[in-house]
C-alpha cells in the first residue's frame, strides 16, 4: 500500500488525451496543436465538458462567460460569443484518435461530451473509490490508495483567478471525498498495524484539507498506537498553530482524544 502512495501518478503515460483536475488542471495526451496562450481557457472549456456531460451550448456559454448576458443587452454588436471558436481550436487540439475519430465533435445539437477515448482523473478515483467500497480485503484496500496516488495536489490548484467559479460544487465533492478515502484507509490500515501507510494516507489529504480536524484526529491516534510519542506531540502542536493562525477553536472531539492520548 505505502509504494502505491508513493508511486508515481499512475496514468500519466498514456497516449490519448486526458483531463487532470485532481490538482493543478491539465491535459495530457493531446494529439493536435495549439497556441500556448490558449491552453489555459481551452482547459477550462474541456474540464466543464468532462465534469458535465452532454452540457448544451446556452450553459456553457453562461458558465464560461458570466457577463456576456449583460454586455448583450449594452452592446449588442460586440456581443458575439467566442464559444464557436474555442470549441473548434479544443477539438484541433485534442486531435483524433487512432482510428480517426474526434475525441470532440462540435456539431452535437443535444449537448456537448467527449468520446470514451478521452478520460479524467477525477473519473478514475471515484470509480477506484466504489471499488475500495465495497469490501476491507487487501485488494479494495489498494484501490483506495490508487485513488489517493491520484491526488496531486488541491483540487483546480493554481487556476487563474477568474476561471472555474462553476465548478465550487464539483470542488467540494472532490475534497470531501479525498478526505473520506484517506481516512476510511488510514482506519483499515491501522487495524493491521500499518502506521506508515495510514500515515502517508492522512498527510495526503491533509495537502489538500489542512484545516479538517478528521484527519488530525487520524494522525494523533496513528501516531499514539505506534509508541511514536515524540511525533505525536509535533502533530499537535502543528494543529494548534494552525488552530492559532485561522481563530477556530479546535473540535471537542479532538480535545477528547488528545485528553486521553496525551494523559495514556
Amino acid at each position: 500500500m505505502l509504494a502505491i502512495l508513493r508511486s508515481p501518478e499512475a496514468h500519466a503515460g498514456r497516449s490519448a488525451p486526458r483531463l487532470r483536475v485532481l490538482g493543478p488542471v491539465d491535459i495530457t495526451g493531446a494529439t493536435g496543436t495549439t497556441e500556448p496562450a490558449t491552453v489555459p481557457r481551452l482547459t477550462e472549456l474541456a474540464a466543464l465538458i468532462t465534469l458535465r456531460p452532454g452540457i448544451d451550448h446556452a450553459t456553457l456559454d453562461r458558465e464560461l462567460h458570466p457577463g456576456a448576458a449583460h454586455l448583450a443587452e449594452l452592446a449588442p454588436a460586440l456581443a458575439a460569443s467566442p464559444l464557436p471558436g474555442k470549441l473548434t481550436r479544443l477539438a484541433a487540439w485534442l486531435g483524433t484518435s487512432a482510428d480517426g475519430r474526434p475525441h470532440l465533435r462540435t456539431d452535437q445539437p443535444d449537448g456537448y461530451a467527449f468520446a470514451p477515448t478521452v478520460s479524467c482523473d477525477w473519473d478514475e478515483f471515484r470509480g477506484l473509490y466504489r471499488r475500495g467500497m465495497r469490501s476491507t480485503s487487501s485488494t479494495a484496500d489498494a484501490a483506495l490508495a490508487h485513488a489517493l496516488a491520484l491526488v496531486r495536489g488541491a483540487p483546480f490548484a493554481e487556476a487563474p483567478a477568474d476561471a472555474y467559479g462553476w465548478a465550487e460544487p464539483e470542488r467540494q465533492d472532490m475534497l470531501a471525498a479525498i478526505v473520506d478515502t484517506a481516512h476510511e484507509l488510514a482506519v483499515r490500515r491501522l487495524q493491521y498495524g500499518d502506521h506508515r501507510t495510514a500515515e502517508a494516507a492522512i498527510f495526503r489529504a491533509l495537502a489538500v484539507a489542512p484545516d479538517v480536524e478528521l484527519l488530525h484526529r487520524d494522525l494523533f491516534y496513528a501516531y499514539a498506537s505506534a509508541g511514536a510519542r515524540d511525533q505525536l506531540v509535533r502533530a499537535v502542536n502543528r494543529l494548534d498553530a494552525l488552530s492559532r493562525r485561522t481563530g477556530r477553536d479546535l473540535d471537542p472531539d479532538t480535545v477528547a482524544l488528545l485528553r486521553d492520548l496525551l494523559a495514556a
